[in-house]
């Protein structure tokens, strides 16, 4: 692996599950080692509850709050705020305010941006629940339930 510098404004760009997602960094530039995401969220959107079997996901908010659930705790993480979801436990993020939330997503090892690439690759943002299914499950990652108290069209991803 080599030194790696990205302007701003760098990084493949997506519709994933009623978010944007900029790929800054995937595997191919980090040897598989980590991916780093910048995301947008409109208000409203919520992922369903789900785990990651292969990789742990770390969010820095960069704007807005996510309201984060994982396991039996539940809490808000507003700018400036780190949050660790390791692989393995049942967790869930949320948009509850009237404007953007606006967060880096971290995965370690990569694989994550593969699956957001398939899940764009399904075309209807956001896809066929039984089709987001089973895409996960290929990549790794188990849907558990659905988005808490999001409105039609904002199930999010893992």
């Amino acid at each position: 692996m080599s030194a790696l510098h990205l302007p701003a404004g760098s990084g493949t760009v997506r519709p994933f599950l009623g978010t944007t997602m900029t790929v800054k960094v995937s595997g191919q530039e980090t040897g598989g080692t980590l991916a780093l995401i910048e995301q947008e969220c409109p208000p409203g959107f919520a992922t369903p509850l789900h785990l990651h079997q292969h990789d742990d996901e770390a969010f820095y908010v960069l704007a807005g709050t996510m309201q984060v659930s994982c396991g039996d705790r539940t809490w808000p993480a507003g700018p400036g705020a780190f949050v660790l979801l390791p692989r393995g436990r049942p967790h869930a993020f949320a948009n509850r305010q009237d404007h953007p939330l606006r967060l880096l997503q971290l995965t370690w090892p990569t694989g994550f941006e593969r699956f957001a690439a398939d899940v764009a690759a399904l075309g209807a943002d956001p896809p066929d629940p039984a089709r987001l299914t089973e895409v996960a499950a290929r990549h790794g990652y188990q849907i558990i339930g659905p988005p808490d108290g999001a409105g039609p069209g904002q199930a999010g991803g893992a």
